[in-house]
Formats: structure tokens, C-alpha cells, sequence
């Protein structure tokens, strides 16, 4: 898939072992297949609008203690050749089992990507790879289009069960009673102007150096 392998400098198919022996320059590393793909740091919408699901669940999770969730950065290993970093994984608690100190291993009961620069990585080659790994519950959020897509495994295919667009309220069945106001997650999803920053209104210039002394 054009855009979204990395140089093949590889002469076998990697394992999800081989992602502690890549550098830690801040790219997202996965290895889906044996293949391994690169995604560079996030944007500004893409965290705004992670933040705002983690802080709702997290929360959620204080009061119904019936699974642990995870950041972007916690390794799920769905197989020998497939180790993956979701923006946001919630494992119930019947399921912890395969919860060890490098990572998870197994299918979680929910994978949550939040599409940003490379969005056909999420849409075709992890919804192909979590509905083979028997992911039950995948979502992908779109920050740009203000959409949210949830889709539901049946028969070892995805379903959309639930799509959610713009703002109201969004109550996930997988987490009873969490009400989650979708215009506050979009709200912060595009940085403010330089104008809208300055003062004056004026566009403020990209680096502001202090005039010169005056020699006396």
C-alpha cells in the first residue's frame, strides 16, 4: 500500500519482538503481518481528541471498575507477527489474563484509532487485521470530519453498529451509561489562528526577537 510501508531494509518478515530493537525518535512503529509501518508524532487535533476519550473512560472506569484502559504506546500483540499500538485499548477485566509488563497479548475488547496523517493505515489494514485477530469492537474517529464509526464483529467480519457525526451525545453500549458530548471532543480539534492568538488581532509573527540595546 503506496504511502504507508516502510523502506523495506528488512529481508524477513518482522516480529513483534523486533519493535524493541527500533529507535525511539518519536514515529509510531507497528508490525502488522510482518510488515512494519512507520507513523509519525500525531497533530494537534489528533491528541485534543484522544484526550478527551481517554479523560471520559478513564473517568467512566473510576466508578465501573469493569476493565482497564490503555494510551497510545501500550504494545498489543494480536499474533507472532503482529504488534500494534492503538491510540486507545480497553480490556475487560475477564480478560486482564493476558495483560504482562510489555504489553498485552491477545485480542482487547476494544481498539480505538483516531485517524490522522496516514488514515488508510486505520480504515484497511488494522480494520483488516482486528477483525482477523477477533478484535470485538473497533472505532475510528476522523477529528477532520467530526465522524466516529463503531463497528461490532460478527462472523469474523465488521458491522458498523453505530455512527456518530458532528456534535449531541454519544453513549457507547460498551460502557452503560457513559454520555460523552462529541461538540466539547471536536471543540479543540483545530488550533486557534496566530490572529486569534495576538492581542492586537494581527497575525503574530512566527519568532519575535527583542529590538537591539542602544550602546550609551
Amino acid at each position: 500500500m503506496p504511502g504507508l510501508l516502510a523502506k523495506p531494509w528488512y529481508e524477513r518478515p518482522l516480529t513483534h519482538r523486533d519493535l524493541e530493537d527500533l529507535p525511539e525518535d518519536g514515529n509510531r512503529y507497528e508490525v502488522i503481518d510482518g510488515v512494519l509501518y512507520v507513523t509519525p508524532f500525531p497533530n494537534v487535533a489528533h491528541q485534543w481528541v484522544a484526550t478527551e476519550f481517554v479523560a471520559a473512560i478513564a473517568t467512566y472506569l473510576v466508578n465501573h471498575p469493569i476493565g482497564r484502559a490503555f494510551l497510545a504506546g501500550t504494545k498489543v500483540v494480536l499474533d507472532e507477527f503482529s504488534g500494534v499500538g492503538p491510540d486507545l485499548v480497553f480490556i475487560a477485566n475477564r480478560n486482564l489474563v493476558g495483560l504482562e509488563e510489555d504489553g498485552y497479548y491477545g485480542a482487547p475488547d476494544l481498539a480505538v484509532e483516531i485517524t490522522s496523517s496516514k488514515p488508510r493505515l486505520d480504515r484497511i489494514v488494522k480494520y483488516q487485521k482486528y477483525a482477523a485477530a477477533g478484535v470485538p469492537e473497533y472505532w475510528i474517529v476522523d477529528p477532520k470530519g467530526h465522524r466516529l464509526q463503531v463497528y461490532k464483529l460478527a462472523r469474523g467480519k465488521y458491522r458498523l453498529a453505530a455512527e456518530h457525526v458532528g456534535g449531541g451525545i454519544f453513549e457507547p453500549t460498551r460502557f452503560p451509561g457513559l454520555r460523552i458530548d462529541m461538540a466539547r471532543v471536536w471543540a479543540g480539534s483545530s488550533p486557534p489562528t496566530a490572529a486569534a492568538s495576538s492581542p492586537s488581532g494581527r497575525r503574530a509573527p512566527r519568532s519575535a526577537k527583542p529590538p537591539p540595546r542602544r550602546r550609551r
